[in-house]
């Protein structure tokens, strides 16, 4: 009996802790972890719902860059951090879901506590506007009666539209070239001067260079309201592919329940609001909330998907 009651005891200890720890959350300012430098859609993304998440939580919320290795350095800080829900991460899917399955890392998709997915950017096929291809159909028939000879861009090995075409060579039957560039600028340059037929990039690409880039397809599920004449790959009789940049909010795993529900609560208010819906729209960047628990099986899904992907296309973890 007297073990009983220890344990019964000791069980009310933890809920009183538990609920003094929420009620005293937050306790000092808060740090959003971007894994990029400044100035970058993640970064940017990440300062629109720090304001607004800090009016709900009643204290400053700051950013902290921590640049390199391709998001690596950012996330391990994250995943190394204090559990007590004052250091979150604006992780994007690159060092959550395809850096893990690069390379030797110290953390993975396990090592968080997920808060919410903040936005999605859905991924566009783009050819230079005088491309001879008209549609993706044209584009598959051109690899296929010349294996090998259709070279595409991308931002970097394992980058989103480098597994997008891979995904979408497997899923046509075609054999097309990779050529890796450095970012979108790049990729246009070589696009514009006819080194490479096409790539993959998001929205904001097409917004502002329309008069040089033809869209070809959307990689989604749904077409985009800023584009509703732009038709999904499915809507055009190829195979339902959907890739986006996506970006959420994560903290250590094992932050106490009341923490994470009262960083969700904040999140959801933020990413609600019409000050940052507005922001978001003027960075061309989709608004597409999602709640922890959708966002960790979210997550996990898409890291089983594109480890497989890198796989596929012969590229093994280093």
């Amino acid at each position: 009996m007297r073990n009983l009651a220890a344990l019964f005891a000791c069980g009310a200890l933890a809920v009183a802790a538990s609920v003094a720890v929420a009620a005293d959350f937050p306790s000092k300012p808060l740090s959003i972890v971007v894994p990029f430098g400044p100035g970058g859609s993640t970064d940017l993304v990440a300062r629109v719902l720090a304001g607004e998440m800090s009016k709900v939580l009643g204290q400053s919320v700051i950013i902290v860059n921590k640049a390199g290795a391709g998001g690596i350095i950012g996330a391990t800080e994250v995943a190394n951090a204090t559990k007590d829900g004052h250091t979150l991460g604006m992780l994007p899917v690159g060092p959550m879901t395809t850096q893990p399955n690069l390379r030797r890392v110290h953390y993975g998709p396990e090592s968080f506590d997920y808060i919410c997915r903040v936005y999605s950017n859905p991924q566009i096929v783009l050819v230079r506007n005088d491309s001879p291809f008209r549609t993706v159909a044209d584009l598959v028939e051109y690899a296929k009666k010349n294996p090998g000879k259709l070279n595409y861009g991308s931002t970097g090995v394992g980058s989103v539209p480098h597994l997008a075409i891979v995904a979408l060579a497997k899923a046509t039957g075609i054999d097309v070239f990779h050529v890796p560039h450095k970012g979108d600028t790049d990729e246009l340059a070589s696009l514009l001067s006819g080194n490479i037929a096409m790539f993959v990039t998001s929205s904001t690409l097409l917004a502002s260079h329309r008069d040089l880039v033809r869209a070809l397809t959307l990689l989604a599920t749904s077409r985009l309201k800023e584009y509703p004449n732009l038709p999904t790959l499915a809507e055009k009789g190829g195979p339902a592919l959907s890739f986006d940049v996506w970006g959420g909010l994560v903290v250590p795993k094992g932050a106490p329940g009341p923490v994470i529900a009262s960083l969700e609560n904040a999140c959801r208010a933020g990413t609600s609001s019409a000050g940052f819906r507005a922001q978001l729209e003027a960075l061309h960047t989709p608004v597409n909330y999602m709640d922890g628990k959708s966002f960790a099986s979210f997550v996990a899904a898409e890291f089983e998907r594109n480890g497989r992907l890198l796989r596929e296309s012969g590229i093994q973890k280093e």
